[in-house]
């Protein structure tokens, strides 16, 4: 798939008229007993991780809140036009992948780094954990993939209660007609005080169905793991040009796809 990226505002703004979503939700209710998803507060200075769909959206210490908002803005755009785009075109390898990379390319995000690799599993969430931590030390670097927030939350999953309201939103939100997909993400600042996001998609295509994606429930026929791992700079002229526009074209989707984690 040739990939379209816009580096300018205008242009930007053009694409983003042009990029279709699913129909918004009805009123996301929970596995458990309460009838909303808790929503993030943005205005806190911690670490912080949030339940994007079927992204795990991880932001440091550093990323102010006011940016934790629209980061997390145009990963929901992404992924909802990923999957209106996989709906629409069936059977295209790589093709949420590319489509959730293109429209981030297009809202102010620089890829600069791209990998890819399959490996197939057999077992349970311990074999599936042990592929993922790799590929987020690969993405992230060592020191920071064992200190992550990502990680201690994947390392805690057995003791979390599987009808916790972000995990039922993850769980529904992973399980697509094709394959079962979901995302890892951090946003930090670099080294120069500018945002960087680092992201890695995986697609868990199994040979039964998977009945809750991030507790990783394989049958003993096994799956294969696909991760497609990117690192993102940013265009701050462009990012922040469209960052209102983004947060329209999401507005309906936000309470039903966004959920706190609690860390």
């Amino acid at each position: 798939m040739n990939r379209i990226v816009i580096d300018d505002a205008a242009g930007a703004s053009a694409y983003l008229s042009r990029v279709s979503l699913p129909e918004p939700p009805d009123v996301f209710v929970t596995r458990g007993s309460g009838p909303s998803l808790p929503q993030p507060d943005f205005t806190t200075s911690d670490p912080q991780a949030i339940a994007v769909g079927s992204q795990i959206a991880e932001f440091s210490a550093d990323i102010s809140p006011d940016l934790r908002a629209a980061i997390s803005n145009s990963f929901l755009l992404a992924q909802l036009a990923a999957n209106r785009h996989t709906d629409d075109n069936p059977g295209q390898k790589n093709a949420w992948y590319e489509r959730y990379l293109e429209v981030l390319a297009n809202v102010g995000w620089v890829v600069e780094t791209e990998q890819e690799s399959t490996r197939r599993i057999q077992g349970d969430s311990t074999e599936v954990h042990r592929a993922i931590i790799p590929v987020l030390t690969s993405i992230l670097g060592t020191a920071v993939a064992a200190t992550t927030v990502i990680t201690t939350i994947l390392e805690g999953l057995a003791q979390m209660d599987q009808d916790t309201p972000w995990i039922t939103l993850f769980d529904r939100s992973s399980q697509r007609a094709s394959a079962n997909q979901f995302q890892l993400s951090r946003a930090a600042l670099d080294l120069d005080g500018r945002p960087r996001i680092s992201v890695a998609c995986f697609d868990l295509d199994a040979n039964r169905s998977i009945t809750q994606v991030l507790f990783f429930k394989i049958s003993s026929s096994g799956a294969t793991l696909s991760q497609f791992g990117a690192q993102l700079g940013i265009n701050e002229p462009v990012f922040n040009s469209v960052s209102s526009v983004v947060e329209q074209k999401v507005k309906d989707y936000v309470t039903s796809y966004v959920a706190d984690i609690p860390i």
